[in-house]
């Protein structure tokens, strides 16, 4: 999913089926009820729960990657 720009991310028909649930988590939250459309959003979703969201380039970088390998157990 990469949708135009922030207000479509918040848009349901954005976003495939399957994936409707994180949107509606992510909403829920208080990083969603706060800053929602901030962009560039990453969302790590694992067994139908959300580990993580961060914005920008530099939360990618600083809290996103590092998390991905944690999680996977892998090194960069």
């Amino acid at each position: 999913m990469y949708p135009a720009n922030g207000s479509l991310m918040l848009k349901e028909d954005s976003w495939p089926a399957e994936a409707r649930w994180v949107l509606t988590e992510f909403q829920m939250s208080d990083e969603g009820a706060q800053r929602g459309s901030a962009t560039p959003r990453f969302i790590l979703a694992i067994d139908k729960k959300i580990v993580l969201t961060v914005t920008g380039n530099a939360g990618y970088k600083e809290k996103m990657w590092p998390k991905l390998l944690e999680v996977t157990g892998t090194t960069a």
